[in-house]
């Protein structure tokens, strides 16, 4: 019976260790809002990777419901307008889709990958983010913040 207790708290002590190192200090924050307004429902979500003090990694997603397929319709042409200028840029993946009553928007964007010149390039408003190619993690807090979302 020692001898059980003695593996089991080797395995345990094991695990614990190997959880602790194996992530390299890689962590998350989620960032959500949702609302209802005049018929159509929203959500947010931000999933924020991160190392230290520095972004490494975006992946959203987005929704709206309304039971107006012209609603809908019009969000789905102006989501696209705005991502279509980083089409073809690698590490920058989206999605923009209709299932019923439901726009999904979906991006994701790896930070440590990705040619931050490129996006300066598309938009200068990414510089507000960006800086020295990399994205504090307090300065896209602050942004998801401001819009409402509650970031953990």
């Amino acid at each position: 019976m020692k001898k059980k207790i003695k593996y089991l708290a080797v395995f345990i002590v094991s695990v614990i260790f190997l959880t602790a190192c194996g992530n390299n200090g890689v962590q998350t924050m989620t960032c959500t809002r949702t609302m209802n307004q005049n018929g159509i429902k929203t959500g947010l979500k931000y999933t924020v990777i991160y190392q230290g003090d520095y972004v490494t990694r975006v992946k959203s997603v987005e929704t709206i419901e309304t039971d107006s397929n012209e609603v809908l319709d019009a969000y789905q042409e102006q989501i696209e307008s705005i991502y279509s200028p980083y089409k073809g840029i690698d590490y920058y993946e989206y999605d923009v889709s209709i299932d019923g009553d439901k726009l999904t928007s979906t991006v994701d964007i790896n930070y440590e990958k990705i040619d931050t010149d490129k996006l300066l390039e598309i938009d200068s408003a990414n510089g507000q983010l960006i800086k020295d190619g990399k994205i504090k993690l307090s300065d896209i807090k602050s942004v998801y913040e401001a819009i409402g979302a509650v970031c953990e």
